[in-house]
């Protein structure tokens, strides 16, 4: 009996506690209203690597390629170079545009492809 009223309590106090839990969200999401990123693939790299790293994003946000196929992106606590080297077909696709920008938390590194 003990154990089954510890278990409602635990589930109710999760429950009404939901908006405290810590989660990740985008605005598109959220909103209803979805970023399109414009330009030429350099451009979107640069626009994409400073939004990530100002919201701390680790991961792709969508908006098209300005252009190119496909992109890859990476998030690094170490350096630039190292981000950029970690982002998705690197060294497998050529290389459109590609950016890095230093987040409050490290290195936010996009790179578009043909």
């Amino acid at each position: 009996m003990m154990r089954m009223a510890m278990a409602v309590l635990l589930a109710v106090l999760c429950v009404s506690n939901a908006d405290a839990w810590p989660r990740r969200s985008r605005s598109s999401r959220s909103s209803g209203t979805k970023t399109v990123f414009t330009g030429g693939p350099q451009a979107v790299a640069e626009a994409k690597a400073a939004r990530a790293a100002a919201q701390r994003i680790k991961g792709h946000l969508g908006g098209g390629f300005g252009g190119g196929n496909a992109e890859g992106v990476a998030f690094s606590t170490y350096s630039a170079q190292d981000a950029l080297s970690k982002c998705c077909f690197t060294g497998q696709r050529p290389v459109a545009g590609s950016a890095v920008v230093r987040g409050s938390d490290g290195w936010y590194a996009v790179k578009i492809y043909f």
